[in-house]
């Protein structure tokens, strides 16, 4: 669905002045033609605008520029696209559309893709901003169907020349759907340059059905996984869209490889111009309703939520992954019968790296590289590109407060350390858990071959906790500046660490 996206987002990429009036006519088509082609290239058939009333049809074909990757390496077709575009006559231009689109990859003996879905969209794109105000969609019916083939056999020098070479082995058959999918969006001046986005989205009626072959012979092993719906939302702060836009026109202006090495420095200027592409980024997920077919039987996670983040290229780098999972379910048998009693029910995870430098080595990158050579980044020195993402030798892991709760048990962790190639790791943890009688009779309830050194574990952790306000257990975890050992509680668990 990128290229979709993609080629939505050149409408009106260029200034188009209020001058073409309403009624649409025929040298206001003449125009947007030659703005289209400044993006899509001037290959015959890509591009056709028509006047039709208070508005312009534009009819964008991939097909001409995708006949131009080699057959060898990949055959891409992609369906034509057809808008509607009228002017606002104030710097805007409502787009609309209502169609089918589909798609086919093929990379020889690796990758077969096929997809489709029915699009609506209405929205209304400004020329300054270079993004939509708004805009809302819907797909419906979205389906794609992959199969996936192992690496081809190295030659064998000792077959005979006129032996013809072996078709290639399917490995997985891969089959989604979704019923319905809506989105919506809007854009605004970036505070500090950009644009800054904000979208949400539902879909509903997930289906994926997947057949993975174990071996030649071999019986394929089917999953099944559905869910009725997911939702979400997504922000971005200060993305570079003119850059961004222009970079993948420069791309469709140079569509062989050749083309891209005779032109590098060109392309390191698009490269720095689009820099940083954003100055930070965050979407989040719910899944509802997770359920999971498999040989084994039937998994499932009544609530599944994910949450990511990450800056563009700057200077103050940040990554941050949140998850959050709850109501698992195993099927019948598939654990021994010990483990179901403390099987976790709820688990969550947030952490965030900070504290590196993302636009020093890009800027590295971009200088750097010459794509010319056999080895196109091989100028490149590893300990200095570490130095430029690393300024101070490390960078900054926090996890917030996070648990695994499970029926009359819970366990609570965050931590804040330092880390990096060049020292050992320094900060502090704190572990607090309450109920784990529970989890220890359960352990000791196993057959010892499958829960001894679980147990033991278990035993020797408790040792060393010390009791929290209100009973809990608590480890309280040091790990000091310069190597020296870190410590639970105060008492040292180690041999100093020697000094780098």
């Amino acid at each position: 669905m990128f290229l979709r996206q993609g080629l939505v987002a050149f409408l009106a990429i260029c200034p188009v002045s209020a001058a073409w009036a309403v009624p649409a006519t025929e040298e206001g088509a003449l125009r947007l033609r030659g703005v289209f082609q400044t993006y899509f290239g001037g290959t015959e058939g890509v591009v056709s605008v028509t006047p039709q009333g208070e508005s312009y049809e534009l009819r964008i074909d991939p097909a001409p520029l995708l006949a131009q990757v080699p057959a060898e390496q990949a055959q891409v077709s992609v369906s034509a696209l057809t808008y509607q575009l009228t002017d606002n006559g104030d710097g805007s231009w409502g787009v609309s559309e209502d169609q089918t689109f589909s798609w086919s990859v093929v990379v020889p003996k690796m990758f077969e893709q096929k997809g489709s879905t029915k699009v609506e969209s209405t929205g209304i794109w400004d020329e300054a901003l270079m993004s939509f105000r708004e805009q809302t969609s819907v797909m419906t019916d979205y389906v794609i169907d992959s199969v996936q083939y192992a690496p081809p056999l190295a030659p064998d020098p000792e077959a005979e020349a006129q032996e013809p070479p072996a078709e290639p082995q399917v490995i997985s058959r891969d089959h989604q759907r979704t019923a319905r999918m809506e989105m919506s969006l809007t854009g605004a001046p970036g505070k500090a340059g950009g644009v800054d986005q904000a979208m949400s989205f539902t879909a509903e009626g997930l289906e994926q059905s997947q057949e993975i072959l174990m071996g030649p012979g071999g019986q394929p092993m089917q999953i099944q996984i559905t869910a009725p719906s997911y939702d979400g939302s997504g922000q971005i702060t200060g993305a570079r869209t003119e850059g961004m836009l222009s970079l993948l026109a420069w791309f469709v202006a140079h569509p062989s490889g050749e083309l891209i090495k005779g032109s590098q420095d060109a392309l390191r200027d698009k490269l720095s111009a689009a820099m940083p592409l954003w100055d930070d980024l965050s979407m989040d997920a719910t899944v509802r309703d997770l359920k999971i077919g498999s040989p084994l039987g039937e998994f499932g996670l009544a609530s599944t939520k994910v949450t990511i983040g990450m800056s563009g290229a700057t200077p103050d780098g940040r990554l941050q992954e949140q998850v959050a999972l709850s109501g698992v379910t195993v099927p019948e048998g598939v654990l021994p019968p010990w483990v179901a009693p403390i099987l976790p029910q709820e688990v969550t995870l947030d952490f965030t790296a900070s504290d590196f430098d993302l636009a020093a080595p890009a800027r590295m990158l971009i200088e750097g590289f010459d794509l010319t050579a056999e080895e196109p980044f091989a100028k490149l020195v590893p300990e200095q590109l570490q130095a430029a993402l690393l300024p101070r030798g490390s960078f900054d892991l926090k996890l917030a407060p996070s648990q695994i709760k499970g029926d009359g048990y819970q366990i609570d962790y965050r931590a804040d350390v330092a880390a990096g190639p060049a020292a050992p790791p320094s900060g502090s943890a704190l572990i607090t858990a309450t109920g784990l009688d529970k989890v220890e009779e359960a352990l000791a309830a196993a057959p010892p071959e499958q829960a001894g050194q679980p147990l033991m574990m278990l035993r020797m952790a408790r040792a060393m906790a010390k009791p929290g306000a209100s009973g809990e257990n608590v480890w309280d975890i040091q790990m000091p500046e310069g190597g020296g050992p870190f410590t639970v509680n105060g008492q040292p668990m180690g041999p100093a660490t020697s000094q780098p």
